[in-house]
């Protein structure tokens, strides 16, 4: 059985953790034997064929449907695992008669805002439609939320109507973007209608996650919850020694706004715990995350127990935090977060956010702690907490909930066979 994995952009990046989880199960399915194709998209170029690990890897510069369909097609796979264009693969699939696997790496899947969070950053609970979904696009839209309350008024009709009529016109700051928001709702809910109808299985790393888009009309047949993988480090080091509340808080990701960065930042800054530290790994890559960091540096650069050791290469990441104690997410979703598990198979316990993934991987009070979202107060009473009593907790239950990558890369190959039943 060949199987097509379609990566979440460039193969090689490590700027999410999507793109960190393919290269992780290809390396592995690759270390098994499984014969394995992939395709991953550049920003510009013609298609190149590599190999990698034994492996086709096909790096595409065009990532429009006809281009994605000959090489599909040429290809010719059992099985197509979609973890980007996911639309178009389903489209492609349909077309060849190939089964469809997804993995559901965020809430954009089925959000057009892109982050499954209202606007008050919680986690949504309500059906995607232009009606509900205007402000939240809006809010992501430089200047939109001071035009919502005269863009709701708008019939969605006339809406769409100006937004095609703005895209025969040379783009125009502001106008263009606002005046799109109608037409970017209605796709999205296109996509969407075209992968609940069209893909054979779709995996959903939590369950939050898996409720959001049965919501919304995913057949319940087709969801699989199946939590990632990780490879497991070579050992699990010494937990370091905690003396006088020298408790050293951790975070390792994207410095990103829906990560919730200030409110980890927040929460630390107002902890009365001379002696604790809180280190942040990661990185900024677009413009907003960009501004958002500065921000943060800004307002906490004073508090010298806060140290930003920017990104880091990921094999690099479990010798960094080696004498680091708790890691700490504060994300307002997380489909997964990898960065809990990688931190739990080190034997370090993790303080998190009910944000997901969290609650799919952590035992309150066992392997670490769940406190409510986008509440810094909640979570400063947490890490006093943590300072106070971390001597006393058994670290050695951290790594129990840790999913190894050989496992989970054999139960997808147990889900990319049943597909090929269902044809």
């Amino acid at each position: 059985m060949k199987v097509l994995q379609i990566a979440s952009g460039d193969f090689f990046s490590t700027y999410g953790g999507g793109q960190v989880y393919v290269k992780n199960i290809v390396d592995e399915m690759r270390r098994q034997g499984r014969d394995v194709t992939v395709v991953s998209f550049l920003p510009d170029g013609e298609a190149v064929r590599k190999d990698y690990r034994g492996a086709d890897l096909y790096e595409m510069g065009h990532d429009d449907h006809e281009s994605l369909f000959r090489l599909v097609e040429e290809i010719a796979p059992d099985v197509i695992h979609a973890h980007s264009h996911k639309g178009m693969a389903v489209q492609i699939g349909r077309a060849l008669g190939i089964p469809v696997v997804i993995t559901s790496h965020h809430g954009g899947i089925v959000c057009p805002a892109g982050t499954l969070l209202d606007c008050r950053d919680r986690i949504c609970t309500t059906t995607a439609s232009h009606r509900h979904c205007l402000r939240c696009v809006l809010r992501n839209t430089r200047g939109g939320l001071a035009v919502y309350p005269l863009m709701r008024l708008l019939p969605r009709r006339v809406y769409l109507s100006l937004g095609r009529w703005l895209d025969r016109l040379p783009f125009i700051l502001f106008v263009t973007p606002i005046g799109g928001v109608a037409r970017h709702i209605a796709a999205k809910a296109e996509e969407w209608r075209t992968i609940t109808t069209g893909c054979t299985r779709m995996i959903a790393p939590c369950r939050r996650l898996a409720e959001a888009m049965t919501a919304n009309g995913l057949p319940k047949g087709k969801v699989i919850i199946l939590p990632h993988g990780i490879p497991l480090p070579k050992a699990v080091p010494h937990f370091p020694p905690v003396t006088e509340g020298g408790v050293r808080f951790f975070y390792v990701g994207r410095i990103s706004y829906v990560k919730g960065l200030h409110t980890l930042l927040e929460a630390f800054h107002r902890l009365d715990a001379p002696r604790a530290e809180l280190h942040l790994i990661g990185g900024a890559a677009t413009k907003s995350e960009r501004r958002y960091e500065t921000r943060l540096r800004r307002r906490y650069g004073a508090d010298e127990r806060i140290v930003w050791h920017g990104k880091v290469r990921p094999e690099e990441v479990y010798k960094m935090t080696e004498n680091f104690h708790v890691s700490s997410s504060a994300a307002f979703l997380e489909a997964f977060g990898l960065n809990i598990s990688e931190a739990l198979a080190l034997g370090k316990p993790v303080l998190a956010t009910r944000n997901g993934g969290a609650e799919m991987q952590i035992e309150d009070g066992v392997n670490g702690w769940l406190v409510p979202s986008n509440d810094a107060e909640a979570m400063r009473q947490k890490m006093d907490e943590i300072v106070h009593t971390l001597h006393t907790f058994d670290t050695r239950l951290a790594t129990r909930a840790v999913v190894p990558i050989d496992t989970h890369c054999r139960k997808l190959w147990e889900i990319y066979e049943q597909t090929l039943t269902l044809l």
